[in-house]
């Protein structure tokens, strides 16, 4: 009985060791495959300068309104440069917040061990 029960239990257990989705370093390849994929970190830095541009163009069209408030082609600008900087500011929070705070974090994380790194071998010339 024992014998069974360990075997159950051993092949229930199998799926669980022997799944793929361990960290480690993976290549651009295996990113590229990953079926959640969508844009790597330069394109999220491009569509962070987008939707700033978008900003920056959205706030010169408030200023046109502001001298004819009657002028419905710049109403009609600035609802549609409003709608896309939301858009993309959308993608943005979505397909890239979270994998330039996992950068940032592992930038911290290397020079804080660089730190501690210069600070043992400060520690170290002092004792000698």
């Amino acid at each position: 009985m024992n014998k069974l029960l360990t075997l159950m239990m051993l092949s229930t257990m199998a799926p669980f060791i022997l799944a793929d989705n361990h960290k480690g370093n993976k290549t651009k390849e295996q990113m590229l495959d990953n079926p959640n994929f969508l844009i790597d970190f330069a394109e999220c830095k491009e569509v962070k300068e987008l939707v700033g541009g978008m900003l920056f163009l959205n706030d010169g069209v408030w200023k046109e309104i502001e001298k004819d408030p009657e002028n419905k082609e710049k109403w009609e600008e600035v609802i549609a440069l409003s709608a896309l900087a939301s858009n993309y500011s959308t993608v943005y929070d979505v397909w890239c917040k979270d994998m330039i705070n996992k950068r940032m974090k592992l930038r911290n994380k290397a020079k804080n061990k660089m730190k501690k790194e210069k600070h043992h071998k400060d520690h170290e010339k002092s004792d000698s």
